[in-house]
């Protein structure tokens, strides 16, 4: 099924629901990475001095991935794959790390040691290229410096604010709603105490994978949410913005809304007709 199919589709029996629950997924639907501070947080001349010395993009996306794969060259696939926010399957350790099974810091520890190895088999083109490996590494596995390049979006904090104030006919509060998101425990933890004033505020219940040790799109993930919490996945929303997530939480009959960049009217939409919104 289409993305734009299983939009119309949600619009068509959205009369026939009644949602009671709202699951979130932070990443891209609630809160977002600036690219400004992160380039600030790694080093702009890092940056700059790769790109005029080694003529070279300062993506190195790839590169990443590619050291972090090696750390784990023969090790079988232990989750359900989850991607990045470019449906780029993430390495085997990013797994481990999200689902609290390895530390940043034991992670970083690896990295080093590695780094290091590759570094003897001329696998980087210049010392400025590990440099800014190294800086890219250390910002992602650092939970405060992460941290510190987040921000709230605020067009879905806003829908947050009215998801949680809807009330019904009895002027009742219609919505519980949650948190369900793949987030390591040390950064998570840095997050909500940064944005106390969300989470604290909004939520019935925050559940990070590393807390748990699921991931998603591991349906186990979805289905320890709604045993936590007694929800009925048939008055139950799921938002997020990676499709292999909602095709996991409506496998246990949970109603998945693709969250696509910033398309949050149609969000909203989507909402007002599944009874979600006013």
């Amino acid at each position: 099924m289409t993305k734009l199919k299983q939009i119309i589709l949600l619009l068509l029996v959205g009369s026939s629901i009644h949602a009671k629950n709202i699951i979130w997924d932070l990443g891209d639907t609630l809160f977002r990475i600036s690219p400004y501070k992160m380039a600030w947080k790694i080093g702009i001349w890092n940056i700059a001095s790769y790109s005029l010395f080694d003529w070279r993009s300062p993506n190195i996306k790839h590169m990443l991935y590619d050291v972090l794969d090696k750390l784990n060259p023969s090790e079988e696939h232990p989750y359900e794959i989850a991607t990045d926010n470019e449906g780029r399957p993430m390495p085997i350790i990013m797994h481990h790390w999200l689902a609290g099974a390895v530390s940043g810091t034991e992670v970083m520890k690896s990295v080093r040691e590695y780094i290091d190895h590759l570094e003897l088999q001329h696998y980087f083109v210049s010392a400025r290229e590990k440099r800014l490996l190294l800086a890219v590494l250390e910002q992602m596995f650092n939970p405060e410096a992460f941290v510190d390049t987040i921000y709230p979006i605020m067009d879905g904090i806003n829908l947050l604010h009215d998801c949680y104030h809807a009330k019904d006919a009895h002027g009742k509060l219609k919505n519980k709603l949650f948190v369900l998101s793949n987030w390591d425990e040390a950064s998570s933890e840095v997050l909500q105490r940064r944005y106390a004033d969300i989470f604290n505020t909004y939520f019935h219940g925050v559940i990070m994978s590393g807390a748990i040790g699921l991931i998603k799109p591991q349906k186990n993930a979805f289905e320890y949410v709604l045993k936590t919490y007694d929800l009925d996945p048939k008055e139950t929303i799921f938002i997020d913005d990676q499709y292999d997530n909602i095709l996991a939480a409506q496998s246990v009959g949970i109603i998945g809304l693709l969250m696509c960049r910033d398309n949050y009217k149609t969000l909203r939409n989507v909402l007002t007709k599944l009874g979600a919104l006013e």
